[in-house]
């Protein structure tokens, strides 16, 4: 069961698009000095979610004793869920919000742009390592 849950294909591509999408719309705002709109963390909530069900899932998978063809899948995954929450902290209202952000417009879709892309990229290196790919 946790194993199909693991390797849905909505898990794993899902979020890879959504984070994909993510980082276009802030880029393209980032360009043009606009403010993210508020539907941009419905879409990076729902992208979590998935994250979280995945990490979820193959934690209690390696709990189990299963335990993926590469040990980097592990590290991979857990790096996409940090980035997640730390995407999740700079909400409008959330804990990294103050601290963390650059000031102006541009400056967090920036930086929203970067991380997106880089939980793009940390979702799918986890999937090619997942089934083996060096």
């Amino acid at each position: 069961m946790l194993s199909s849950v693991h390797a849905a294909s909505i898990l794993r591509f899902g979020p890879m698009i959504g984070y994909v999408v993510l980082a276009l719309i802030a880029g393209g705002l980032a360009l043009v000095r606009r403010p993210l709109p508020g539907w941009f963390w419905g879409l990076s909530l729902i992208c979590l979610v998935a994250v979280v069900a995945q990490a979820g899932s193959g934690l209690l998978l390696f709990a189990g004793g299963t335990r993926p063809l590469r040990s980097l899948h592990v590290l991979y995954g857990l790096l996409a869920l940090a980035g997640g929450l730390v995407q999740y902290g700079l909400r409008p209202g959330g804990l990294l919000r103050r601290s963390a952000a650059p000031e102006s417009a541009s400056g967090k879709a920036r930086t929203l742009a970067l991380i997106s892309l880089t939980q793009a990229a940390l979702i799918g290196r986890a999937w090619m390592t997942g089934l083996g790919s060096p």
